[in-house]
């Protein structure tokens, strides 16, 4: 039974008071002397631990009188357990020895009592090692319990068994209740403070880490509080700006920013919170030279030791991806700008090339509309196509971009592929017969004679193959093929439309074998003596293998050199119904509804010859200045036509026709048809772009004109387009007489003088303000006027160089100034080709000295 409670409470008082001593101890140890040597540190908890261990001796718990416990045994343990072995042997040491120089009956008790303490307490502390976790509550209890165990053996010790029987009666069940709360408790507050110490060492080391970091990354890290103040700067501030770090804590970044920046990144920092995704700016920031360098932030938002809101931000420097990026931008904007000079140049060249070859095939078909022999007609029908098939290949060409880029669209229409294939062969026969080749034709039996798809495509490619197959055979023939691939011939893929293969054979050079893999590449024509030799671009092949896939198809050959080469294309063409053609007749003429129709022109020459053509076609005309004349006339009156020219003062047509479609009811749907001096592909789809429906360019065109009228009157075309008897005149590069010829034809002798007149007094007014203007741009726009003037009376030298001068002006270029010269000069020389001309009756012969012209300029 134990003794007086009061006085339990007493002892114990003074045991929880020691156990709390001894916290303090310990956690002044691990923290404040955690600098000094670790066997100094053990040495001293130690030491402490055992004065303890005298402390608890000194004031044991009295159970009963003549009996106590005291609190070595725990103490020991404990020591061993979060000292370490020199903790615990120094404190078992202390503890024994003054339980030696006490002496008495129980004095190899209570040392035996110590020592084996401290044995249990290093074994225990070996198995938590190996367990590999951390010491829970649970461990304790079971230490301590250990531990009274222990304390319980060593009573056997004492000198009598009777006395032994006696103390562990009494003190039995104290001790195994005391020493396991007493271990749990004091054990329990040991690890407490271990816990939270060795918490602040793995947050003092991660903060190491992060400074090591933090202070020799070479980016620079910068973390800001919410109102945007700077509480840490790496010491790579040095390095990449130039300040001290400690000269920027606790300001702003903002004072740093370029002005332009500042907004930005303040939008940037104040829209982030707390859990959003890193956010990455690109801005500038001022060096302390005062020099500005880009930098790119990566902001990401966090919270402090505190749990306060905070932004880390990494700022790196990005000023030579900057310069990298600005090179590669001015780069881009260099070729755009070559690729603009480019489609100027394509833009100039299409016109002047293709307005002879008009004049070739319009002569070609006035000829057919005069009393003509067999052979002749043969021979001029043939000249015809040819005319067509090389105007459809210089087209390609200059839109050979377009092809590239996959863009170009097909025409797909019925045609007659047996006429085709022998045209074709037609063709070439002159050229083939003038190397002394046999040209053969062989189509299959099962060859479709009508079949659907884009004919002018498939025109090119078999001129382009026998072109190639003629230039490259030098005795023996050449065989074109088609035929009809049925059965296991037709791969797969194709599906269900009928394929046909086309060939073109030869008895030629053939082409080496290192040569036949760059066959289809760009500009490629086996080595340069074949260039020298056969001349060429080398584009045909690409093209054609362009336009075969674009058609669904594929092209490919078979060579053996000094034997032959055989060129093959397989397309898909769908069979069509039978060609309703219509006859040929000598006189026939044009089938066409009249209209009403609105000429949007702002030249007067122009505005003569257009609305002459129109009206002897039988259309009534009427003329609107410019584009905003063209729109007040379209609301006051009713027109079935409207005839947009593109460049006019006030308004021009892209802005005229916009304000039209936004017109109600028919007005807004009424037909526009542009006139323009550009034929390239892209600068023609502006004018679709723009709600136009078809285009027609400068110089007009008789026939080319009315056929586009018709076409969106809802007209008819009955055989060919009559026109009037002309003659061959031989190639001017001031003027073209064909030209010439055909105005007089379209006013008739008595207008013509009055027209070439004005035309001329208007190139002369013209000319007096592009020298006389003070900026380019109002140059470039009477530049552009005096093109279609000049190609009205086929001053083919002059319509070129004043559109050299308008996109020189446009451009803003230094040449313009000598542009102007040559274009007055050009004028003086058109005006004495003129006067010729004219003097001798344009072809020269008697009968056609109508009138003579005086031109107000001079020669």
């Amino acid at each position: 039974m134990l003794g007086n409670f009061s006085s339990i409470a007493y002892d114990l008082a003074e045991n929880i008071a020691a156990s709390a001593f001894v916290v303090l101890a310990y956690t002044v140890i691990i923290r404040s002397l955690a600098g000094w040597n670790h066997h100094l540190r053990q040495g001293l908890f130690g030491l402490f631990m055992g004065l303890t261990i005298i402390f608890t001796m000194v004031h044991p718990i009295h159970i009963q009188p003549g009996v106590f416990i005291d609190a070595r045994s725990p103490l020991v343990g404990l020591t061993t357990l979060f000292g370490g072995t020199f903790a615990g042997a120094l404190a078992a040491l202390v503890g024994g020895g003054y339980r030696v120089w006490l002496g008495g009956a129980g004095m190899p008790t209570g040392v035996a009592n110590v020592a084996l303490s401290l044995l249990v307490g290093i074994g225990y502390a070996r198995w938590l090692e190996r367990r590999g976790r951390p010491m829970q509550g649970s461990d304790l209890l079971i230490f301590g319990f250990v531990l009274s165990v222990v304390t319980l053996t060593t009573i056997a010790l004492l000198p009598s068994w009777d006395l032994a029987l006696q103390v562990l009666v009494k003190t039995g069940l104290p001790l195994q209740i005391l020493i396991p709360i007493g271990t749990l408790f004091l054990g329990g507050l040991l690890l407490r403070e271990q816990r939270q110490r060795d918490a602040e060492i793995r947050v003092s080391e991660s903060e190491a880490r992060y400074r090591l970091l933090a202070d020799n990354v070479t980016d620079l890290i910068l973390v800001m509080r919410a109102d945007g103040r700077i509480t840490y700067v790496s010491p790579s501030m040095r390095d990449l700006l130039g300040y001290d770090p400690a000269d920027i804590l606790g300001t702003f970044p903002s004072a740093l920013l370029h002005p332009d920046d500042q907004k930005h990144a303040a939008n940037a920092f104040t829209g982030m919170q707390a859990g959003a995704p890193t956010r990455t700016i690109t801005h500038r920031v001022r060096h302390k030279d005062g020099r500005f360098v880009w930098m790119e932030s990566s902001m990401r938002p966090a919270r402090d030791e505190g749990g306060d809101f905070t932004i880390v931000a990494a700022i790196r420097d990005v000023t030579e991806r900057k310069i990298a990026e600005e090179q590669l931008r001015d780069a881009r904007l260099e070729a755009e700008a070559a690729n603009r000079v480019k489609s100027e140049f394509l833009a100039a060249m299409s016109h002047e090339i293709r307005t002879p070859l008009n004049g070739v095939i319009g002569f070609a078909d006035l000829l057919l509309s005069t009393d003509l022999t067999p052979e002749q007609r043969q021979y001029v029908a043939l000249q015809r196509e040819a005319g067509r098939g090389l105007l459809a290949i210089i087209g390609d060409i200059l839109d050979y971009s377009k092809i590239e880029a996959g863009k170009l669209e097909l025409e797909e229409r019925p045609f007659d592929l047996h006429r085709l294939m022998r045209d074709c062969r037609d063709l070439m026969s002159n050229a083939a017969s003038q190397k002394g080749l046999l040209l053969q034709l062989s189509m299959g039996a099962a060859v479709p004679r009508y079949v659907r798809g884009d004919e002018a495509r498939v025109r090119q490619i078999l001129l382009n193959l026998l072109g190639n197959a003629v230039k490259f055979t030098d005795q023996g023939s050449v065989l074109m093929t088609v035929g009809l691939l049925l059965g296991e011939e037709a791969p797969a893929e194709r599906g269900t439309l009928p394929l046909l293969r086309f060939s073109v054979s030869d008895t030629g050079v053939g082409i080496p074998l290192a040569e036949q893999a760059n066959m289809f590449q760009r500009f490629s024509q086996g080595d340069r003596s074949t260039t020298r030799r056969y001349g060429g671009t080398g584009l045909g092949l690409i093209i054609s293998k362009q336009l075969a896939e674009l058609m669904g198809g594929r092209i490919g050959f078979q060579s053996s050199p000094g034997v032959g080469s055989t060129f093959w294309f397989e397309l898909p063409l769908p069979i069509a119904n039978e060609i309703r053609t219509v006859t040929e007749e000598p006189a026939a003429r044009r089938l066409s509804r009249t209209g009403r129709i609105l000429l949007a022109e702002d030249v007067p020459m122009n505005q003569i010859v257009t609305s002459s053509i129109l009206c002897k076609a039988g259309h009534t005309v009427e003329v609107a200045e410019d584009g905003l004349a063209a729109v007040e006339a379209l609301r006051a009156g009713e027109y079935d036509l409207i005839l947009m020219d593109m460049q006019m003062p006030r308004m021009d047509g892209v802005q005229a026709t916009q304000e039209i479609r936004r017109m109600a009811g028919a007005r807004g749907a009424i037909p526009i048809i542009a006139l323009t001096a550009n034929a390239l592909a892209d600068q023609l789809q502006r004018c679709l772009d723009a709600g136009m429906n078809d285009h027609v360019t400068k110089p007009i065109d008789r026939d080319t004109l009315l056929s586009a009228v018709d076409r969106w009157l809802g007209a008819e075309s009955q055989g060919e387009v009559g026109g009037s008897d002309g003659a061959e005149f031989p190639a001017d590069p001031v003027l073209n007489r064909a030209k010439l010829q055909t105005l007089i034809d379209t006013l008739g002798p008595e207008a013509t003088p009055r027209f070439v007149t004005g035309t001329m007094s208007e190139l002369a007014l013209r000319i007096d303000r592009i020298l006389e203007a003070e900026r380019l741009k109002d140059a470039g726009f009477d530049a552009h006027a005096m093109v279609s003037l000049a190609g009205n009376l086929g001053l083919v030298e002059l319509a070129r160089l004043a559109r050299a001068l308008q996109h020189a002006c446009e451009q803003e270029r230094p040449d313009a100034p000598a542009l102007k010269d040559q274009v007055r000069e050009a004028v003086n020389r058109a005006s004495n080709a003129l006067r010729a001309a004219l003097a001798e009756g344009v072809g020269g012969a008697p009968e056609h000295r109508d009138s003579t012209v005086r031109l107000p300029l001079g020669g």
